[in-house]
């Protein structure tokens, strides 16, 4: 009896050491979107469309829609990216290209994202299985499912975004203005450790094109390009009353954000 209850306590125990390894990680769909979101914000928020400021363009998005990119290729969000950025600029969009002064056309060149898992400690099934395909003589690996013994695990996920824009006139087809080829890339790093997790971690950025490098006058182009891509702003020029108004001193309404919670902290005035 006391035999049967010191086995009986130790299995307990066992079991009890055994619980915090009992997650499952079922799917990084989301993780995987996001990365390749990020990408486009930091590469759509680079592009300077200043020269068509004021001018009616027509955005012809052909060589960008239906292009089949992989399961995190959200294609229309890359198009509504570039409608906002043209809109920042002032670029008055046309629904039709016969009222436009100018074409707008782009285009994507990479839309997706790479990961890889490692694994310390023993891994599974089919970890172990796809591991022993690469040696002289494939090792068997046992018939009932092998459980995962690992003392911790990371998986990295980067996401990569490439983007083309040029603009031409709509009537003597003559070329007026280039973009250039403009990369994003953004990553996350997920670690679990004796089952714990996962942890977020993101790499600091370490100079680079997107990374905040400094311009002639020592300012971080691409944070402050993205900081003004992504953050609230209310158009003045929108809100403000016509020059013809009956009331010319009447000051322009309040504009609230949606949230209603914060103040909006910048404003930008053409």
């Amino acid at each position: 009896m006391t035999r049967w209850l010191a086995t009986f306590s130790a299995s307990i125990l066992t079991a009890a050491l055994c619980l915090p390894g009992c997650g499952i990680n079922k799917s990084r769909l989301a993780t995987e979107q996001l990365v390749v979101s990020e990408a486009v914000d930091k590469a759509v928020a680079t592009i300077d469309f200043s020269t068509l400021s004021g001018k009616r363009v027509y955005f012809d998005t052909q060589y960008l829609e239906g292009v089949i990119m992989g399961p995190s290729g959200n294609i229309k969000y890359v198009i509504s990216s570039l409608r906002q950025q043209m809109m920042a600029y002032d670029l008055r969009l046309q629904e039709k290209p016969e009222t436009a002064e100018f074409i707008v056309e782009g285009r994507i060149g990479v839309l997706a994202n790479d990961g890889y898992e490692v694994t310390y400690g023993i891994p599974g099934n089919a970890a172990a299985a796809s591991a022993t395909v690469f040696l002289p003589t494939p090792v068997p690996v046992p018939a009932p499912g092998m459980p995962e013994l690992s003392l911790g695990r990371r998986n990295h996920q980067a996401g990569t975004a490439k983007v083309g824009l040029f603009a031409y006139d709509r009537i003597t087809r003559e070329p007026v203005w280039q973009a250039g080829v403009k990369r994003g890339a953004s990553d996350v790093r997920d670690t679990w450790f004796l089952g714990l997790g996962p942890y977020h971690y993101r790499p600091k950025p370490k100079g680079g094109l997107f990374r905040g490098r400094p311009d002639a006058h020592g300012a971080k182009v691409a944070t402050e390009s993205l900081n003004a891509y992504s953050s609230p702003v209310v158009f003045e020029r929108a809100v403000r009353p016509p020059s013809n108004s009956p009331l010319p001193g009447l000051a322009p309404p309040e504009v609230l954000p949606a949230s209603r919670q914060e103040p909006v902290p910048q404003r930008y005035s053409p």
